[in-house]
């Protein structure tokens, strides 16, 4: 084998093992359910272990990441019906969705075609 083939070949190996590794899953956005409340929008974490909450608000608004308690609730200090939308993901404590959080991706968000991956520790 030409040395090129087997640094690629290695270098596929490594790339595939450390997919692996990164154990998906499922997101938890079905013991979450956005209602307002005081007028503002957000959701109460009906689950039983604490989530990760992604949010952002359109237009121009800055992403807000989140963990909320079982039983807690998240509040977006946003007044119902003063933004033209919102996005959010919701995972486990610890994990990311694992499309890019950003309004390129609303739609895929918006329909939940996300899993949730292990966060990376900041550097």
């Amino acid at each position: 084998m030409r040395p090129g083939l087997a640094l690629a070949a290695l270098l596929l190996a490594v790339a595939t093992a450390a997919t692996a590794q990164q154990v998906s899953r499922a997101h938890m956005e079905a013991c979450t359910e956005w209602k307002p409340e005081g007028g503002h929008i957000g959701t109460r974490n009906d689950c039983n272990r604490p989530v990760a909450i992604k949010f952002m608000a359109f237009p121009g608004a800055k992403l807000v990441d989140i963990e909320v308690a079982p039983g807690g609730r998240f509040d977006s200090g946003i007044a119902e019906g003063s933004i033209e939308g919102f996005i959010f993901t919701v995972c486990p404590a610890g994990y990311g969705p694992s499309l890019p959080f950003a309004k390129e991706s609303a739609q895929q968000i918006s329909e939940s075609l996300y899993n949730c991956l292990p966060e990376r520790p900041e550097s």
